[in-house]
């Protein structure tokens, strides 16, 4: 027997033989809306799928800029630390010997020297970083600038362990022998007049670096982020770094007129070059930055 199907009209209930000769008025009840629907619903997945992997490639990408970006800030910044502010100190410091000489007021070139490279614990090299920590710590936000002490302390902490010596200028200059280590890296044991450079290229970048690293902790503690309200500040950063640019031109222009130009002094004018341009840089930020106190 037939199975018998539901019609509209005169024909409720009935066989093949008693359908009308009509097809229009068999409305058979197959879900005929499904065959749009579900097209739709597949395109609508197959986007989201898209989108979320768009969006995850996104993620990865930033993540991977921002760890490059990460990585450079604190190269640049251990850089200022460790080499910028031992090679531009000096050349700052001499700007003001310079001044008091207009005033008729001058200094032997050894009361330089010996101020400079010559004092245990180089007062001068720490005084212009803790400024310079100052300056840079309040206007840029980078957290990395507060750690660029670890990696001169960690190649201190070598050198004071193995006895380092980096000239070695007899068998008995080795730590250990005569003197004690601490004399050597710290105090009077070593010094540059006897051709002996370890405080001045291990012990120095570790202070300049503390030091660049506290001014900018201190100024942050103190004082909060620089925003762009804070004039003061701009005109801080800014005149630090004229001041270094006026000191690299004017010994460069002193130097060519006692002895004439030498290729040299590119090589020894790059970092205060580049200090200062870092310097006008973090200056030009100021503007930029939103109102905080954090």
């Amino acid at each position: 027997m037939l199975r018998p199907y539901k019609l509209v009209g005169q024909f409720s209930v009935g066989s093949v033989n008693q359908a009308p000769t009509s097809l229009g008025a068999i409305k058979c009840r197959f879900p005929w809306p499904l065959l749009l629907v579900i097209p739709s619903r597949c395109c609508t997945f197959l986007r989201n799928i898209k989108a979320e992997r768009a969006m995850r490639d996104s993620v990865k990408r930033f993540q991977a800029n921002s760890l490059v970006k990460s990585t450079l800030t604190f190269a640049l910044h251990q850089f200022v630390g460790m080499y910028g502010i031992p090679y531009t100190a000096p050349l700052v410091f001499s700007l003001a010997f310079k001044v008091l000489s207009l005033f008729g007021r001058s200094y032997p070139q050894r009361t330089f020297y010996s101020l400079v490279s010559e004092k245990p614990y180089f007062p001068v090299q720490i005084i212009f970083g803790l400024i310079l920590g100052w300056l840079v710590g309040r206007a840029l936000r980078h957290r990395s600038i507060v750690w660029v002490w670890v990696l001169p302390f960690a190649i201190l902490c070598y050198s004071l362990v193995t006895a380092t010596v980096l000239i070695p200028t007899s068998v008995l200059a080795r730590p250990g022998f005569i003197q004690s280590r601490f004399s050597h890296y710290f105090g009077s044991g070593c010094r540059p007049a006897e051709h002996c450079l370890d405080q001045l290229l291990i012990t120095m970048p570790f202070y300049s670096s503390l030091a660049y690293s506290i001014g900018a902790v201190l100024a942050r503690k103190t004082l909060g982020y620089a925003s762009s309200q804070n004039r003061k500040h701009f005109w801080a950063v800014m005149s630090a770094g004229l001041i270094v640019f006026a000191a690299l031109v004017i010994d460069l222009a002193i130097s060519i007129q006692r002895s004439g130009w030498q290729n040299m002094y590119i090589l020894l004018l790059v970092t205060p070059a580049g200090v200062s341009a870092f310097l006008l840089y973090v200056g030009s930020t100021i503007r930029r930055q939103p109102v905080s106190s954090v």
